[in-house]
């Protein structure tokens, strides 16, 4: 009895099992799915063969990887962790490098771009190029000062135009001609390029005097005298006087005592000179008080 009815059950449960297998059968989603998998049947055949053939073949694929790593560590350097530093900062600049690469991909394509390669593989070119690299310093000098020649070009307009006129003025006071005026300006081309050697030495030195010329004092030099003619002619004398007697001296040194001094005042010379000190004692000791 029992096993009869266990056969039953199970008979039982295999018709109800076909049934609800049938209905899975029947949905449309179901048949639609059974169609997709015939129609990629050969994939799935290939794919499970390709699986297959790789899980028989895993133990000689992870041997392949372990050897391919140990040959890789054995290449690397010992400083590895300064490769890895590297490494590193190569993989946070991909992102802009990708981005430069780019850039210089589409500025390769273009035209002018190969227009101007063209143009840098002729040898005089380059050789133009490595003169200008050179001489890069002046050139930066250079458009400096055109750029501040640029920027104060009305100013310096102007100071022509004045410079012009007042030359014209003094051209028709003086009565110079422009024959004459050509003339002065051949006769001095000559001298031009050594001014133009020692016009910086001649700016510092007008640099550094420039304080003294705007100052009191250099007003009450020029009042004093000191630049009168007679002044300038005197001082002038007596340096050539003094230098003659430095000179004389040197060649043959002599000591004079007082016996000496009071016999050279019989001199006509000395007492000229004598008489000039003593005036100018008197008179110097007079604008004292």
């Amino acid at each position: 009895m029992t096993s009869n009815g266990a056969t039953t059950t199970s008979r039982t449960d295999r018709l109800l099992n076909a049934s609800a297998l049938l209905e899975r059968l029947n949905e449309p989603q179901t048949a639609a799915a059974l169609h997709l998998l015939l129609d990629k049947a050969e994939l799935l055949a290939f794919s499970v063969s390709a699986v297959d053939s790789l899980l028989q073949r895993g133990e000689t694929i992870a041997d392949n990887v372990a050897a391919s790593v140990h040959e890789l560590r054995a290449a690397l350097p010992e400083d590895g962790g300064h490769l890895t530093t590297q490494l590193i900062r190569l993989s946070r600049t991909l992102p802009q490098l990708t981005d430069t690469v780019e850039q210089l991909a589409a500025l390769t394509a273009q035209p002018a771009f190969q227009r101007l390669l063209t143009t840098l593989t002729k040898p005089e070119v380059l050789a133009a190029l490595e003169r200008l690299l050179t001489h890069s310093e002046l050139l930066s000098f250079l458009v400096s000062a055109l750029d501040h020649l640029l920027a104060r070009g009305d100013e310096l307009t102007e100071n022509i135009r004045s410079s012009i006129e007042e030359m014209r003025n003094v051209m028709v006071a003086q009565s110079v001609t422009p024959t004459q005026l050509i003339d002065a300006m051949v006769t001095f081309l000559p001298y031009f390029p050594r001014l133009v050697a020692v016009a910086p030495n001649f700016i510092e030195v007008i640099e550094r005097i420039e304080p003294f010329i705007a100052s009191e004092e250099f007003d009450a030099l020029l009042d004093s005298g000191v630049f009168d003619p007679e002044t300038v002619r005197l001082v002038g004398e007596a340096g050539d006087a003094f230098v003659a007697s430095r000179k004389e001296l040197r060649q043959s040194p002599k000591a004079v005592g007082v016996f000496g001094l009071l016999k050279a005042l019989r001199n006509p010379d000395v007492q000229r000179a004598a008489a000039l000190i003593v005036e100018f004692g008197r008179r110097f000791g007079r604008s004292l008080k």
